[in-house]
């Protein structure tokens, strides 16, 4: 691995715009920790805007304040536990998903030294000084797409906004004057949004392999739960807008821009974990799968990454897909 691989970016360093972009998908997400995880042992962190929506938002955030296994836990630990998730719970007019204590768990230290799991935010806030941080949401009223800066204040209220999705978790998180949802139902792969903002390298992190690209299986199984309700209508309509939302994206990243080269890090076979209720060994599993996908993907690309762009403004590019 080049030498100047650890390096911290600065506003003036002569690269190209680089750009992450994390994919959500619920406890898939541990494929993308892996996958960070290995990164963090290697100190590789070439890129000036990082994007994550929903479980993606989470993981680009233990990312940035270089805590390495901190995702891992949260996802094998927590969202694991009966006190996150119960189909029991909404007979009793509680959420499904219980996105309060989970994010009380991954919180700032409490005054008596009991939270013993929590961001490193300062650590955090010190990297953005030299990068950008945005976490996707969803206005549940319009269905559009917004993108925050988090900060001290800000940081753990935007990622349970991001993750919290509709009738799983209430109406939403307030931000300002509106409730915002899960960031995947507007933006599941942000990719254009990186393009608008400058990148001209943009790699994609995704939960779903290559010949599933197209899908989002999860789709259906939360049309199961919702559709017993008074308020499936108002579920279709996120389920609807989510769909053609990837698909566009999709369109984005198969058609770029002619100045913008695009790798995309899937994993190498349908993962055995799954949105939610995933078996600890199954997570565990797709964890190593992830880990393997980061090395490899250190290996093939660093160097180019840290390389100003030589894309002709008016050349045809190719779409790479590291699989």
């Amino acid at each position: 691995m080049p030498s100047n691989l650890t390096k911290e970016l600065i506003p003036n360093t002569p690269i190209a715009q680089t750009a992450l972009v994390a994919e959500g998908g619920g406890q898939r997400g541990i494929f993308t920790a892996g996958i960070l995880d290995a990164w963090l042992e290697q100190q590789f962190n070439p890129f000036n805007l990082l994007i994550g929506t929903s479980a993606g938002a989470q993981n680009l955030s233990s990312y940035i304040t270089q805590q390495k296994g901190f995702a891992h836990r949260s996802i094998t630990e927590f969202t694991r536990s009966a006190k996150f998730f119960s189909l029991s719970r909404p007979l009793k007019g509680q959420s499904t998903v219980d996105l309060d204590w989970y994010f009380d768990q991954v919180g700032i230290e409490s005054a008596d030294n009991s939270a013993t799991h929590q961001l490193d935010l300062q650590q955090g806030l010190a990297q953005l000084e030299h990068r950008q941080l945005l976490i996707s949401t969803t206005n549940s009223s319009n269905y559009q797409a917004s993108f925050f800066n988090p900060n001290k204040e800000n940081w753990l209220t935007l990622l349970k906004a991001s993750s919290a999705l509709p009738l799983l978790y209430r109406e939403g998180v307030k931000i300002n004057d509106d409730f915002q949802v899960d960031g995947g139902l507007s933006a599941p792969l942000p990719v254009e949004e990186a393009y608008k903002r400058g990148a001209r390298k943009i790699v994609v992190l995704r939960t779903l392999p290559k010949q599933y690209a197209a899908h989002t299986p999860w789709v259906n199984r939360l049309k199961s739960w919702v559709c017993s309700t008074k308020q499936c209508p108002k579920a279709l309509d996120f389920f609807i807008h989510h769909e053609y939302a990837y698909r566009d994206a999709l369109r984005f990243i198969d058609s770029p821009p002619d100045d913008v080269e695009i790798i995309q890090i899937f994993p190498q076979q349908n993962l055995k974990s799954k949105l939610i209720g995933s078996k600890k060994l199954a997570l565990q599993f797709d964890y190593l799968q992830g880990k393997q996908a980061g090395n490899d993907f250190i290996t093939q690309h660093s160097a180019t990454l840290l390389k100003p762009s030589t894309i002709p403004p008016q050349q045809p590019r190719q779409v790479l897909r590291y699989c």
